[in-house]
């Protein structure tokens, strides 16, 4: 039996690893650290919850866990999970990505600058902001932090007079950055840089993910993931395994993906890289990469293809070249669907255990996240900056109407009730949907 140390562990972790059995193969160990503050601090409400150093709590992981040692480092979290794990793995002499290639890519200015270097004609145009000046780009742009959580801070902006604003938005508190500048002062081999909100080339078209791994040296792509967006807006409304872009489209797009993390030296880990292919120019361009699996599409692969992500984060964390397997799955299709609403509601009803134990009876490979709670209103919770989520519902079936069927039945089963804000009792709003603005 093999010990396995989760650093930052998430709810989908604690509920995969359970329902793959992990436990009854290997140990396995969590160590939390300052996810839910981060968090936080970039909350509509934010909270400055001191964090420790990210230093000393890297010191404190390899101190804690020292006795024995563990056999494999794994994490999911985008910030700052991700990247401890791999310092950690370092200090522990185990396979891991290694810290100065996944600091550069969450970093979005440094990992613009890598992707440049190995892929010039995949990357859109970029400049850090300075001031009101957007370094030459023109109109309409997208800005962004430089670090972010759920697109909090990321706008398109139309024009001049609304850049001072969309900059201002973006800017998210300097103690959310501390953790990842003292890691890039460490590790990264280079200077963190005094500008936090990166001005970008507009980018439109068909948005997916691409998700692969490495190992060894060797780059692996094994799925894309069309994006769904609700028309006109930014907000994604579902994620559809496998992609329906033509083949050579696909092809393509894992030649660049192939290209740029062999480039970078991205090895031993994880990766899936968002996309944008613009079929009016034939274009193909990387939106942003994450130097981590893309765990809301773990249980999409095995619906289809028969495996699930967390088994493949299992085997490289052993230093062990994953199994991949095609069209193994029960289902010829699957999506992950996000339930949301364009505007602010109040949460009346949450789904019981019972409800969601109905979900699964009927459903019996279905995932059900709860996003909110009774009480609260939908602006409470972390959410992107033009929409509400409060649910999620991965299903698979034999096509997209067979998905989109069970969607229906699935959110009349889990019963969510939200009302408009400032709303009486009487005026309440039953099983809204997130496939439907409200």
């Amino acid at each position: 039996m093999r010990t396995i140390l989760v650093v930052c562990p998430s709810h989908r972790d604690y509920r995969e690893i359970a329902a793959l059995g992990v436990e009854r193969r290997h140990r396995v160990l969590f160590h939390e650290y300052a996810s839910i503050e981060l968090e936080q601090m970039v909350a509509p409400a934010p909270m400055l919850t001191p964090v420790r150093d990210a230093l000393e709590e890297i010191d404190g992981i390899v101190e804690r866990f020292s006795a024995g040692g563990p056999d494999g480092v794994v994490s999911t979290d985008d910030y700052p999970g991700s990247t401890l794990a791999g310092i950690v793995a370092e200090r522990f002499g185990l396979p891991g990505v290694p810290a100065m290639v996944n600091l550069r890519c969450q970093h979005k200015y440094h990992s613009r600058l890598l992707q440049q270097a190995v892929v010039p004609h995949a990357v859109p145009e970029f400049a850090l902001a300075a001031g009101d000046e957007v370094a030459g780009l023109e109109f309409p742009v997208f800005v962004k932090p430089i670090k972010s959580f759920f697109s909090v801070g990321a706008y398109r902006v139309e024009d001049a007079q609304a850049f001072s604003k969309a900059l201002a938005r973006a800017t998210l508190p300097e103690p959310f950055f501390d953790p990842l500048r003292r890691l890039f002062e460490r590790y990264a081999g280079c200077g963190f840089g005094p500008s936090r909100v990166l001005v970008e080339e507009l980018l439109e078209g068909v948005q997916v993910t691409v998700e692969g791994y490495a190992f060894s040296g060797t780059v692996q792509v094994f799925g894309i993931v069309d994006s769904v967006l609700f028309p006109g807006t930014l907000a994604f409304r579902r994620f559809e395994y496998p992609s329906s872009l033509p083949s050579a489209v696909q092809d393509r797009m894992a030649g660049i993906a192939a290209q740029v993390m062999t480039g970078i030296r991205f090895d031993n880990g994880l990766f899936n890289i968002e996309m944008m292919y613009d079929p009016t120019r034939e274009r193909i361009h990387i939106i942003e990469i994450n130097p981590r699996m893309a765990s809301q599409f773990a249980d999409l692969y095995e619906k289809v293809d028969g495996f699930n992500t967390y088994e493949l984060l299992i085997d490289l964390a052993l230093g062990k070249e994953p199994s991949l397997r095609r069209g193994q799955g029960p289902h010829r299709r699957a999506a992950s669907c996000v339930l949301r609403t364009f505007e602010d509601r109040r949460v009346v009803r949450v789904p019981s255990e019972e409800d969601v134990a109905g979900v699964m009876e009927r459903y019996s490979d279905a995932r059900v996240e709860i996003l909110t709670a009774p009480g609260r209103c939908l602006s409470e919770e972390m959410q992107d900056s033009e929409s509400y989520r409060y649910g999620l519902v991965s299903l698979g079936g034999g096509d997209l109407d067979d998905i989109l069927g069970a969607l229906e039945e699935c959110e009349r089963r889990l019963g969510f009730v939200l009302e408009p804000v400032e709303a009486s009792g009487a005026e309440r709003v039953a099983g809204v949907s997130g496939r439907r603005t409200v």
